[in-house]
């Protein structure tokens, strides 16, 4: 499964890159096609998620919790980055949330800029590179690769220095690859940021309260809860794929109307942060709180597809073509044609 997903991630990386050059080649482009493109993408950031975490024989919890005892034994408890961040249930959310904080900025970026700015080392390229890579590996030497801890120690030995002693058999394979991803997004968010409060001043970072919400209110619940992501995975996932989603493509379709994005407007997001804010004051029994998040994300993707089918019927029948078919003539567009053939 692990080859099959790492050859199936470069078949998708390289049509991703082809199909804009295909359709400015073949004169089919359009805000549609641009809307579908990053859209799909920004659904597809989840499932990037899950794949790293499964490849890698990510437990996103304590161990102990799944397990019920402490003497497991497992390389989790000596974990320095596991520890310094509050355990793997924090890793695995920071795996999920990451891809998608550098999704939203770039975004953002486009929205007061009009350009879409990918950096030398970005998801659409390396990201999926280094993902495919990753799956490939977990084919070749088995997922518990990356809860070794053998390129940490193999540095470290080469180093030969006291000091990093204490870091042996602490740094687990695993870590360095979430370590890599916090400090790349850590620098795309800062230059982008800079550049845009620099050219358009400090208002712009109104625009970007919805994402910080959303990575605020999911890592203050999994800290607060750390069976969540152990109790229901699927769920957790879907809700914060499903408010990604929702909020990125809508700045997108704000940036093609020229309209204002207004974070009053991405209503779906307040129960989380409602929710987050609840567990923060009150103790809320498990069973509750994974039935709400249940009812939560069912009524959230029902309200998504509904959004979906609404607008993309308002984009096509605005420019006059069909979804999914640039062969059949659109009615609108025939009209058109025929009242400048009576103007000429």
């Amino acid at each position: 499964i692990f080859l099959l997903n790492g050859c199936a991630m470069l078949i998708y990386q390289t049509l991703d890159n082809m199909d804009g050059k295909q359709a400015r080649k073949t004169g089919s482009s359009s805000p549609l096609g641009l809307l579908f493109d990053h859209g799909c993408d920004a659904f597809n950031s989840i499932l990037g998620s899950a794949n790293w975490i499964a490849a890698m024989a990510m437990v996103p919890g304590n161990v102990s919790d799944l397990l019920g005892t402490e003497d497991h034994g497992n390389i989790q408890s000596k974990s320095l980055l596991s520890e310094y961040f509050g355990g793997d249930a924090m890793l695995a959310s920071l795996l999920i949330l990451c891809p998608m904080v550098a999704f939203y900025i770039s975004t953002w970026e486009q929205y007061y800029t009009g350009k879409l700015v990918l950096p030398p080392f970005n998801g659409p390229s390396e990201g999926l590179a280094m993902g495919a890579s990753l799956s490939i590996i977990s084919f070749l030497w088995g997922p518990m690769y990356w809860q070794g801890t053998s390129l940490a120690d193999a540095a470290i030995d080469r180093l030969d220095n006291e000091q990093f002693e204490s870091l042996q058999g602490r740094v687990r394979n695993m870590d360095l690859i979430i370590l890599a991803s916090i400090i790349g997004l850590a620098q795309e968010v800062f230059f982008k940021t800079f550049f845009v409060t620099r050219a358009y001043g400090f208002q712009t970072l109104r625009t970007a309260v919805p994402n910080l919400l959303l990575v605020s209110s999911t890592l203050t619940m999994i800290h607060l809860d750390q069976t969540l992501l152990l109790r229901i995975p699927r769920v957790m996932m879907h809700l914060i794929s499903g408010l990604f989603t929702e909020q990125t493509a809508q700045l997108m379709l704000d940036h093609m109307v020229g309209e204002d994005s207004e974070i009053r407007k991405r209503w779906c997001l307040f129960p989380l942060v409602v929710l987050a804010a609840v567990m923060t004051c009150l103790s809320v029994p498990p069973a509750a709180l994974d039935q709400t998040l249940l009812a939560y994300t069912a009524a959230l993707w029902v309200y998504i597809a509904f959004k979906i089918r609404v607008q993309l019927y308002e984009i096509c029948d605005v420019l006059g073509i069909w979804c999914f078919d640039i062969v059949t003539p659109h009615p609108k567009r025939l009209s058109r044609d025929e009242s400048a053939k009576k103007e000429n």
